[in-house]
């Protein structure tokens, strides 16, 4: 069973090879999410928080539980992690990591085990696609619409790309309060969809640096693209793809 909704300013994919699945449910809670987090919508908590209509701290528990992630990514990363941008909160960065993984919790309460969630080209698998076949994901080309530079073979895996394919430069060196411009694609693979999505981000705005920093986290890979189309991997990132690292 596929399918596909927009939800959270994007399309939101769930594929289940294991049995028919009850996806309305999990895109119920994906659009609650959505009406919580969002920088968009005057309602959502964040908005509130903002515009200081909700003091923070009676704010939902759900809100306390991102900002506090939040807060320990910021810690473990340098600060190139950061849930606040231009003086207000934007836990963007962490919210759509959390989402899926909340998403894949779903699927695992419903004792499915062969299956993915595709949110904006940040993807948690689970299983095989069918019988021992992994699940094949492509890291695009930064701009070659269409094509991919790398196919992750994936299971119980998840890939997280930050990049400029649809934005442009949109991450900000927290540091600086610039846009980070070293890289044009940054993907990172390991087990939780949560912490892949906020290396991804973190990294990206450490730039040049990103490879060297990730080698040294335990569990995840990474491969980035510069804007001269130069590519850089970590050293075990081979081991997880169809074919072996050359370039872009």
């Amino acid at each position: 069973m596929r399918r596909t909704e927009d939800v959270m300013g994007m399309p939101i994919t769930i594929d289940v090879r294991d049995g028919d699945a009850d996806l309305a449910p999990v895109y119920d809670e994906l659009r609650r999410i959505d009406e919580l987090f969002s920088t968009f919508k005057p309602d959502s908590e964040i908005c509130r928080i903002n515009d200081g209509r909700l003091a923070l701290a009676v704010a939902g528990p759900e809100v306390h539980e991102v900002l506090a992630l939040c807060d320990t990514y910021e810690a473990r990363t340098g600060g190139f992690f950061s849930a606040r941008r231009d003086g207000a909160l934007d836990p963007s960065g962490l919210v759509k990591g959390w989402a899926i993984a909340r998403a894949a919790a779903m699927l695992d309460a419903r004792d499915h085990r062969s299956y993915f969630v595709d949110a904006g080209g940040d993807v948690q698998t689970r299983g095989s696609s069918g019988g021992s076949e992994p699940w094949r994901v492509g890291i695009r080309h930064p701009i070659e619409r269409g094509s991919f530079v790398r196919v992750v073979l994936a299971r119980d895996l998840a890939v997280a790309t930050s990049g400029t394919y649809e934005k442009g430069p949109h991450i900000l060196d927290p540091h600086t309060g610039r846009a980070a411009t070293d890289l044009v694609s940054l993907t990172v693979i390991g087990r939780t969809i949560l912490e892949a999505d906020v290396l991804a981000t973190a990294a990206f705005a450490m730039g040049h640096r990103a490879i060297d920093y990730l080698e040294n986290i335990p569990g995840y890979e990474a491969y980035a693209i510069d804007p001269s189309l130069q590519a850089t991997w970590t050293s075990g990132f081979d081991a997880w793809c169809e074919r072996p690292a050359v370039g872009v």
